[in-house]
């Protein structure tokens, strides 16, 4: 099954972001050939608590990032429970991390290699988090409101302190909105365009100015997602950055496009199986 996911076409190799899309895709794939799994979520500081910046932070071997590296505030990975020598153990999936195989899920904690990380192992069904500026403490619901305002699952006590409040399903405005479809184009999209217009140039002296926009541009996420997702400005893309690269942002527009209509295609494929 691993080889299967690993020749799925998933962009695992844009690190940046969309774990959540890629885990639930691969939670669908897997309950389309009668296989179940549970998710494991780990937190940095910079995401559950209001006094520490902490992410989780790799060297960026590719050299496609801007700053050097790769961030992120959670990460999250499907989990399967697999015997071996007679003990079930619980085993990642994290073809990004380890593109050999399975691994045990203390192995890919210590992978991430942060302090004061916390981990939450869930139902699949899970797909993403709500955060709010207060805690969960603050937050405390009134029994006497109506279901509607309840949170959709009851979080550790210990999470009273921290400002992951909830967890919702692919539902509604996610579904509704293709998040996990979009969030597939814009890997694979940035892959393209490391594979195609970074990775020439990374080399050269004469592209060096050229090199550190592509990298600003497709390197940095939310500036991906703001260009060709939302087809939209901020104050790195504005209207400045975006005029002197119109070419090249206009034709990842398209590529992006048939990226998602093609992964459109896909997940309606594997949806029907759910």
């Amino acid at each position: 099954m691993f080889s299967e996911i690993k020749k799925s076409g998933l962009p695992f190799g844009y690190q940046q972001a969309n774990c959540h899309n890629i885990s639930h895709y691969i939670r669908l794939l897997l309950a389309s050939k009668g296989c179940y799994c549970a998710k494991i979520w780990v937190f940095a500081p910079v995401v559950y608590s209001s006094t520490n910046s902490r992410q989780i932070s790799f060297i960026d071997k590719k050299n496609s990032s801007p700053t050097g590296t790769i961030d992120w505030g959670y990460h999250v990975a499907p989990v399967i429970e697999v015997k071996i020598n007679g003990k079930a153990r619980k085993m990642v999936i994290d073809v990004g991390l380890f593109p050999n195989g399975i691994v045990r899920y203390r192995t890919w904690l210590a992978k991430l290699n942060t302090k004061k990380l916390i981990y939450l192992i869930m139902d699949s069904e899970w797909y993403l988090y709500n955060s709010s500026i207060l805690t969960n403490a603050q937050l405390q619901t009134d029994t006497n409101e109506s279901n509607e305002n309840q949170p959709n699952i009851k979080l550790p006590d210990w999470f009273s302190d921290k400002h992951i409040t909830d967890f919702f399903k692919y539902e509604e405005d996610a579904l509704e909105q293709h998040w996990i479809e979009k969030g597939l184009a814009v890997n694979e999209t940035a892959m393209t365009f490391y594979d195609t217009e970074i990775k020439p140039i990374l080399d050269s002296e004469q592209h060096q100015e050229l090199a550190a926009d592509y990298k600003m541009l497709a390197g940095n996420v939310f500036n991906f997602e703001t260009v060709f997702r939302d087809n939209n400005w901020n104050y790195e893309m504005d209207n400045d950055f975006q005029l002197k690269h119109q070419e090249i942002i206009s034709k990842y527009r398209e590529i992006y496009s048939s990226n998602l209509n093609k992964w459109l295609e896909k997940f309606s494929l594997i949806e029907t199986f759910n």
